[in-house]
């Protein structure tokens, strides 16, 4: 009985082995490309070199100008480029007053959209 178990328990695992390693593999390119992929739309920073260099959006720097602009003494916390239809800046910034604010402009013109 014991003779049976352990040729099953062979037979098993010599089926098994070589299916997890295949699925191991499969998984880090998932992963690899998951990465490469934001599910929220956001840019990579090479994406958003080449759209700049391509003519197809502002320079952040001109934005957060703008913002900095209309929200005097506010410290810029962070920008992000998202993607889509409608490429947008996202510039979350710290009011003189203690508010954060996420300000949103469109990427193609740096006009601001609207402040959430």
């Amino acid at each position: 009985m014991m003779r049976h178990l352990l040729i099953i328990a062979g037979a098993f695992s010599s089926v098994l082995v070589p299916l997890a390693t295949v699925s191991d593999a499969d998984a880090s390119v998932a992963m690899v490309q998951k990465q490469d992929q934001d599910p929220r739309g956001r840019y990579t920073p090479n994406e958003a070199r080449d759209e700049r260099q391509q003519g197809n959006i502002v320079p952040a720097l001109r934005v957060i100008n703008t913002v900095r602009q209309r929200y005097p003494g506010a410290d810029v916390l962070d920008a992000e480029l998202e993607g889509g239809a409608a490429p947008r800046y996202v510039i979350k910034i710290l009011t003189s007053d203690g508010r954060r604010v996420d300000v949103v402009a469109d990427a193609r013109n740096g006009r601001i959209l609207y402040e959430r």
